[in-house]
């Protein structure tokens, strides 16, 4: 398996992502600024005299000076791009034409910034939302734009099972190829549900995408699919005492959560999972021989609406974040990936700004990807046997 990532600590990984290093690099530069006297170089250079003014106004026109020139630099920031880019790849563009792609969750955030894209490439894009009214409204609007486009719509309701296999039997029936699977769709609560059986948030971010994935697997296989299973920069920040799956089932789980605003248990280990079964269903591939492959992505820091279930001022803060990317940018690394060319793809890999990137140690450790670490209880039908029955994902 061609798994090129490495391991680092936990500010290894978190300072390389681009929003947050142009968050500090800002920080920094702007404490510099602060304390230069632009104001006096500023009159020196126009050769205006300033002895009559006070030192209070002195004082006041320096700020004034200083603040304008850390606003020009953070406007400078803001308009040039946050990460990587698919511009370098997009000699192949004319390869992804009629091709068919499935995306969920693609009627907003990232997900409807990358059917957008793969709608101007000229793909064949099927949406799989829960929302039938939101995909249909966006189907509307992009063949207004783009009256040629190939554009359908399958109900997904990833906390189903019964959803799931609904959409998988559609997509089946309708589709005779799949060439890229996007497992995109995402939600985070900092409340511990549950549904199914199982925590909410790692049936719909994980679990939803995974059964999906295996109702499709004959003809993922037949038709040497690419699978994108978007991660997260999120898995680095889960504690590694939390690497664990005591919470998942509802009867084992204390019904406490250890999320709060700033640490969300449940969505960092959700984004874990998709690591683990990223590498774990490459695996199958290889050992299938088939063309399939798969990588996982992490978007960065996007404003999306992931955050829609949280506090308002809560919302305002995500979705405003300092040097966050735009869904468009957020979706570089999902079409960068689609098209490259395949043998130059890392393939089980985790890739972020449109290269292979760092993770956590604990996230290329397979064994706390299959074995529970109290119980010795095998979780391999959770994590890699895509092929095992409905009734054996329910704990």
């Amino acid at each position: 398996m061609e798994v090129k990532n490495k391991a680092r600590s936990f500010l290894g990984v978190i300072l390389i992502d681009p929003s947050l290093k142009r968050f500090l690099i800002f920080i920094l530069v702007s404490g510099v600024i602060w304390f230069l006297p632009l104001y006096k170089v500023l009159i020196y250079v126009l050769q205006k005299k300033h002895s009559n003014l006070s030192s209070v106004d002195d004082k006041i026109y320096e700020c004034v000076t200083n603040i304008s020139v850390i606003l020009t630099y953070y406007y400078l920031l803001c308009v040039t791009n946050v990460g990587g880019t698919s511009k370098r790849v997009m000699k192949n563009a004319p390869l992804l034409r009629g091709k068919c792609v499935i995306v969920t969750g693609g009627y907003k955030g990232i997900g409807l910034a990358a059917v957008t894209e793969f709608v101007k490439l000229g793909c064949e894009v099927v949406l799989a939302c829960r929302s039938v009214e939101h995909m249909e409204f966006v189907k509307t609007d992009l063949l207004t734009r783009y009256p040629d486009a190939k554009i359908h719509c399958v109900q997904l309701d990833l906390a189903s099972y019964k959803s799931v296999e609904s959409c998988a039997s559609q997509i089946l029936s309708k589709f005779p190829k799949i060439d890229i699977l996007v497992n995109n769709a995402g939600f985070v609560s900092q409340k511990l549900e549950y549904v199914n059986g199982l925590e909410r948030t790692f049936f719909i971010n994980y679990l939803g995408h995974f059964y999906l994935t295996k109702l499709l697997h004959k003809r993922i296989v037949a038709s040497d699919t690419l699978v994108v299973n978007l991660s997260s920069i999120a898995h680095s920040m889960l504690r590694e005492s939390d690497v664990n799956y005591n919470f998942i089932c509802e009867k084992n789980s204390t019904k406490n959560t250890n999320s709060n605003l700033l640490y969300r248990r449940e969505y960092n280990f959700s984004k874990l999972c998709m690591l683990y079964y990223t590498q774990q269903l490459q695996r199958r591939f290889e050992n299938e021989k088939t063309k399939a492959c798969t990588v996982s992505i992490n978007p960065g820091l996007v404003r999306t609406e992931l955050f829609r279930n949280e506090q308002s001022w809560f919302r305002a803060l995500a979705k405003n974040l300092i040097f966050s990317k735009s869904p468009l940018q957020g979706a570089q690394t999902i079409l960068y990936v689609c098209l490259l060319d395949r043998e130059k793809l890392a393939k089980g890999s985790y890739y972020s700004d449109c290269k292979v990137d760092y993770v956590r140690s604990y996230a290329l450790d397979l064994q706390k990807s299959e074995v529970h670490p109290q119980s010795r209880r095998s979780y391999a039908a959770i994590y890699a046997q895509i092929w095992l029955p409905r009734k054996q994902l329910i704990c």
